[in-house]
């Protein structure tokens, strides 16, 4: 699912600590820093959620399973 980056979403995730990230799911393999399923992850890591700016797209993981 995608959805629009703005200077609201980012300050309501940090602010309830909402997580959607790979390092907050059940299926990231740590070890290897990928998917158990084998999907993509770059746009699902945090880091990429940090650097976004307005416009941008937010990817949420449609497997995500919070840890």
């Amino acid at each position: 699912m995608r959805g629009s980056w703005s200077p609201q979403f980012d300050e309501e995730r940090r602010r309830f600590d909402l997580r959607g990230c790979c390092e907050d799911c059940v299926y990231l393999v740590p070890e290897k820093g990928v998917c158990a399923h084998g999907f993509p992850s770059w746009e699902h890591r945090r880091a990429y959620w940090d650097g976004l700016r307005e416009g941008q797209h937010v990817v949420f993981c449609k497997d995500f399973e919070f840890a």
